[in-house]
């Protein structure tokens, strides 16, 4: 009796990761390859940091998009030392030297739904903001079309028309850095 018990617990588990191999190899060949596809290879021609900035393609950074419910945000790193009052906040760090990070506040509205998403990156060096910030300016583009740009900022209206999107050149002479913004182009926030 344990032999067939045995016997049908190996073609089950067999069955089951064909099946999942199946479904995967349909998932890949049935999505259009664009940068929308939500996947982090589209993120893979970009540096590391870039990488754990957006962490996937999917939504508008990081998997989160504007609208979606706030308590649904599954992030895979710390929580920021001082928490949000108005949101959910998280830092990345990109090394051990706690010089080069980024926070990310996903701001909420009074319906308990993302209202803006705001990536502060503070980095030591001014070389690897200005790589960082001709990065997002490349995939953004791509994403979004192409911007509006000033001395240090460049804007994106979102297709949706409600949303704008803001990557700006924060940097001072001791701390290099850039900030990510998306919001409602009403939002002060952007200004």
């Amino acid at each position: 009796m344990k032999k067939y018990n045995l016997y049908f617990l190996l073609l089950f588990i067999l069955l089951i990761a064909c099946q999942d191999k199946k479904e995967s190899t349909q998932t890949e060949t049935s999505s259009p390859v664009s940068s929308a596809a939500g996947s982090s290879s589209a993120l893979e021609n970009y540096s590391s940091i870039f990488q754990a900035i957006l962490k996937t393609d999917a939504g508008m950074a990081r998997g989160v998009k504007i609208g979606d419910n706030i308590d649904t945000i599954n992030e895979t790193t710390l929580p920021s030392e001082t928490p949000a009052e108005n949101g959910k906040s998280f830092t990345e760090y990109f090394d051990d030297t706690d010089l080069n990070f980024a926070d990310i506040l996903y701001v909420r509205s009074e319906q308990n739904k993302v209202e803006a998403i705001t990536i502060d990156v503070y980095i030591e060096r001014q070389t690897a903001v200005d790589s960082l910030m001709t990065e997002f300016k490349g995939y953004f583009n791509t994403k979004y079309g192409k911007g509006t740009s000033t001395e240090k900022a460049t804007t994106w209206q979102l297709a949706d028309g409600k949303n704008n999107l803001l990557l700006q050149n924060v940097s001072t002479e001791k701390d290099p850095g850039l900030k990510i913004i998306f919001a409602n182009k009403e939002n002060k926030i952007l200004q």
